[in-house]
């Protein structure tokens, strides 16, 4: 009995139709869901990314010359087509990520079996990570869609030993993009080594048209020039593009703590006290990545060694500073991962090498084993983010309750803190509200003959005046959270 018997079946022939399938499926449901219900509401990060891509504007060129511009851009026509909403905020984010999928799926299809390839994607895209990532309405899934998408240029602008020019265009003008994404520039600087100190890459680059990589070359030095004159008007520019973070910090041991955490504290116990998901990934996906790196080891002449372990190398030294950047590190250990579940695969394969049933009937403890892990990975997400208070109460709902509050009182007066005015201001104009006046807490109410009989007042404003008395309080029931949302006062009559 040969293979051959095995490969008439007509469920053999389709097996990859239905695994790519299951896991375009499994991923855009689970990415819809967790941006949609979980946790949903805006974080302080998302009103911030949003208020900044709002702020774009093409009549005033200055504003354009800001951090991650590519993404503000989708952003903030995400807003100006669906108004201001949970949805439209995380919306850039989920379509990034899917296509950040889509991307791995295909790169490492083209350097592993299709089997590797979707084990790979499903461990890693499906992981609780990758989903906060693609469901969080911030620029942060910029880190793993900008190299990947140069990988799959890369990967496919290769014929006949050489890179086509349309390619060497396209990559060119993704690469002077990405350098409005912080520390790319290093990736673009670990993908440029990789190549250059591989024999093969430079055979390829030798043969390939001069006249399309000086084209690219001046695309690249371009965006450089505008690069450094943003950063002569706005130091801040360069240092966010090169070394700093919002979490930027010289305590080295403070840091290497807070990575250890986010590593290897496979309990989530330090979650309460860094806010952060702990571990980034589970403790299967470290010891599939740690077989990975001895398959690397013993196949350390390959292209994809010489660019993963350069990659590693030049981002340490960033993330001792910048300890919540960790997810610069997601695509290479999405070549780690691939890279161990292939060796377990070409071994598990060893001990069946003749007969085709009892290979097929062995694959079932593996298949079992691999879906347990790109399920463990989403649910965990979905614990965390609905059940854990620390990281459940990191939104804020009240956007959602003061719709609701204005649908029932369009002519209503809106009382906010001076922080949350510009936030709120942008909600009414995106989505073209006049009826409802906006004032903050500096505003003082008593002398205003101006206001409706309704004032909606969040929890965080303070009403100034004596003639005005609470009607009614809107609660929610999220825990370890204030339940009082808003305050609805009306005109006191006596």
């Amino acid at each position: 009995m040969t293979k051959d018997t095995v490969k008439n079946y007509t469920l053999y022939k389709m097996r990859f139709w239905i695994g790519y399938g299951s896991l375009t499926l499994l991923l855009a449901g689970v990415l819809v869901f967790a941006a949609l219900y979980v946790p949903g509401g805006f974080t302080g990060a998302e009103q911030q990314s949003a208020l900044r891509s709002a702020s774009l504007n093409l009549n005033d060129l200055s504003s354009l010359l800001i951090v991650d511009l590519p993404y503000h851009a989708l952003q903030k026509l995400s807003i100006a087509l669906l108004g201001l909403s949970s949805f439209a905020v995380k919306l850039p984010s989920l379509v990034l990520g899917i296509l950040t999928a889509v991307g791995v799926v295909l790169i490492l299809s083209k350097r592993f079996s299709r089997t590797v390839s979707i084990l790979t994607a499903g461990i890693l895209m499906i992981s609780a990570q990758f989903i906060s990532l693609a469901t969080t309405g911030t620029p942060q899934i910029m880190f793993v869609f900008w190299p990947v998408l140069l990988l799959l240029i890369a990967s496919f602008g290769i014929r006949n030993k050489q890179i086509h020019p349309s390619a060497v265009y396209a990559g060119s003008i993704v690469a002077a993009l990405s350098l409005f994404t912080p520390f790319s520039v290093y990736i673009l600087l670990a993908l440029a080594l990789g190549g250059l100190l591989h024999p093969h890459i430079r055979y390829i680059f030798r043969r390939s048209s001069r006249h399309a990589i000086w084209i690219g070359s001046a695309i690249l030095f371009a965006m450089l020039g505008l690069i450094g004159y943003i950063s002569y008007k706005n130091y801040d520019f360069l240092a966010h593009l090169l070394y700093k973070t919002d979490d930027f910090s010289f305590s080295v041991l403070e840091n290497l703590k807070l990575i250890a955490m986010q590593l290897v504290d496979f309990s989530s116990s330090s979650t309460a006290e860094t806010g952060l998901l702990t571990p980034i990934f589970g403790l299967t996906v470290f010891v599939l990545a740690g077989i990975g790196v001895y398959s690397l080891l013993y196949w350390r002449h390959s292209v994809v060694s010489y660019m993963i372990f350069s990659w590693t190398l030049l981002l340490v030294p960033i993330l001792l500073f910048n300890p919540t950047s960790l997810p610069l590190l997601i695509v290479p250990l999405i070549f780690l991962v691939a890279a161990g579940t292939n060796f377990l695969l070409r071994y598990w394969y060893k001990l069946f090498p003749r007969n085709p049933y009892a290979r097929v009937f062995a694959l079932a403890p593996v298949t079992i084993l691999f879906a347990c892990i790109i399920m463990s990975g989403s649910i965990r997400y979905f614990y965390a983010f609905h059940y854990y208070a620390p990281l459940a109460n990191a939104s804020s709902h009240d956007l959602e309750l003061i719709q609701q509050e204005i649908t029932k009182r369009p002519s209503a007066t809106l009382l906010v803190s001076k922080d949350e005015r510009p936030f709120y201001q942008l909600y009414l104009d995106s989505h073209d509200i006049n009826s409802t006046r906006l004032v903050d807490s500096t505003y003082t109410l008593l002398y205003d003959g101006k206001l409706t009989d309704d004032v909606i007042a969040t929890r965080a404003s303070q009403i100034i005046s004596t003639r005005f008395e609470v009607s009614q309080i809107v609660a929610n029931s999220r825990a370890m959270d204030a339940s009082d949302r808003l305050y609805i006062y009306k005109k006191d009559t006596k």
